[in-house]
């Protein structure tokens, strides 16, 4: 009996070792793929949103702007970035990084489709009657670009 006990005594002295000496390497591993993320210009998509002259009197004084980034063309797909900006006035400078993505799960990198919509009631999804969009003319686009203008042009 007691010699059982020392082998269950041995057995969770090596668990215990083992944990003291495979943490530290778990936690640096975390702290480098941290550390892998782009930050600054390289990790973001900037330009500028402007609004079509003829719909001016047709969006509103405070109109709700939607910035989408998705890695597909298809807008049945969910948008990888919705960034959502309030009483916004034209032109308007914008900037998407990884800190606005608001699909769990994904990265901000390789190449993106860029939209813009002005929506009154702020829905996600297939534009309705009474939304306003643009489409990046350049898409997809490489994380990293600057200059991706979106005229917004087209009423719903």
């Amino acid at each position: 009996m007691l010699q059982q006990r020392g082998r269950y005594a041995a057995a969770w002295l090596w668990v215990a070792i083992a944990a003291i000496v495979l943490a530290p390497i778990g936690c640096s591993r975390s702290s480098k793929q941290e550390q892998t993320v782009p930050s600054g210009p390289t990790g973001e998509i900037s330009g500028t949103i402007t609004l079509d002259p003829a719909l001016k009197d047709k969006v509103g004084k405070a109109p709700l702007l939607l910035i989408f980034a998705s890695t597909s063309s298809d807008p049945t797909q969910p948008a990888l970035v919705v960034k959502r900006e309030f009483d916004v006035s034209f032109p308007y400078n914008y900037k998407l990084s990884a800190e606005d993505i608001t699909l769990v799960g994904s990265s901000f990198q390789g190449k993106m489709y860029v939209t813009a919509r002005i929506d009154p009631a702020g829905m996600i999804g297939p534009a309705r009657p009474g939304t306003f969009d643009g489409t990046y003319p350049g898409n997809p686009v490489a994380v990293g670009s600057s200059k991706v203008d979106i005229v917004i042009n087209k009423a719903h």
